[in-house]
């Protein structure tokens, strides 16, 4: 999976955490419109390639189209929600189908970036922070959506999603890019109540 296709799935997760939390209003922006879209990790520096979400990738969405070029276009709904699920289950991420297991996020996270804390922090708390609002989330979309059972459930995408809005939220200031756009995402992110 080339590094656009990954931005663009991490881009789909973070509207997809826009998606399943309904829009506040705001002081000083409209959170009814959302400014220019911003690659989020133009903005805030994530963890980089990341083998496990490669291979997932390939798994659930194939190789490209068909004719050796790389396919850049956001997965459908339910392919972003077996990604998530697989990406969270092969990571050993998920200590049951709806319930994280922390202690091996943290271990995982500070095995992977020995040399920055800050980071580990961050996706820690992200993730801590997510998980009883993607519980709370996945119980009200079952409760709406009884008769149709989703092929994977959508509590690794609602976790995935929120995880990466926490940490834009909360991006440490090494990995924060200042400009104008980025500090407008931002702003809208934290003024408008998206993510935890």
């Amino acid at each position: 999976m080339s590094t656009s296709q990954m931005r663009a799935v991490l881009t789909y997760f973070f509207m997809l955490a826009v998606a399943f939390k309904p829009f506040a209003f705001g002081q000083a922006i409209d959170c009814q419109r959302p400014p220019r879209l911003v690659d989020p990790a133009l903005c805030c520096r994530d963890g980089g390639r990341d083998p496990i979400a490669e291979n997932c990738a390939r798994q659930i969405m194939g190789n490209g189209n068909g004719n050796g070029q790389a396919n850049n276009e956001p997965p459908s709904l339910e392919a972003a929600t077996c990604l998530a699920e697989c990406i969270l289950t092969t990571s050993k991420y998920k200590q049951d189908a709806n319930q994280l297991n922390l202690n091996v996020i943290r271990n995982d996270l500070s095995m992977k970036f020995a040399n920055d804390s800050a980071y580990v922090e961050a996706m820690t708390n992200a993730f801590s922070k997510c998980e009883p609002q993607s519980q709370r989330r996945l119980a009200a979309i079952q409760q709406l959506n009884v008769q149709q059972q989703p092929k994977c459930s959508p509590f690794s995408a609602i976790v995935l999603g929120c995880t990466y809005m926490e940490y834009f939220k909360n991006c440490p200031a090494q990995r924060w890019t200042q400009s104008a756009e980025c500090a407008l995402a931002k702003t809208f992110v934290t003024q408008c109540g998206l993510g935890a």
